[in-house]
């Protein structure tokens, strides 16, 4: 695994104050059907059209394993206000030493 080197400010430096519009949190099934609509406009596709999606769209049902294998993983932006996902996180820790670098998320991650 990847060390990285903390940056004390990083460490110092503001925190979000409880005004704001936006709140992240872990991810919940709750929000599923929200997460898969939030991937598709951020990535430009729609599962309406088969054609333009690819084995690395993210779909509800992807999401909830992701939920069921990694819980403390996913996180979500929500808007307060409108309970609405504005932003998610998809991330995966891999050793490279162990896995080949090359391979796409879809392979690494066996099609999410």
């Amino acid at each position: 695994m990847m060390n990285a080197n903390l940056n004390t400010t990083f460490l110092t430096r503001p925190r979000q104050n409880r005004d704001t519009q936006f709140a992240v949190v872990p991810s919940s099934a709750h929000y599923l059907a929200q997460m898969e609509k939030c991937h598709q406009l951020a990535y430009g596709y729609t599962l309406d059209n088969p054609s333009e999606a690819d084995n690395e769209a993210l779909t509800a049902d992807k999401f909830r394993q992701h939920l069921e294998i990694f819980p403390a993983g996913q996180f979500i932006a929500v808007d307060k206000k409108t309970d609405r996902v504005v932003g998610l996180t998809v991330s995966m820790r891999v050793d490279l030493k162990a896995h080949d670098a090359a391979k796409s998320w879809a392979e690494l991650t066996n099609d999410g």
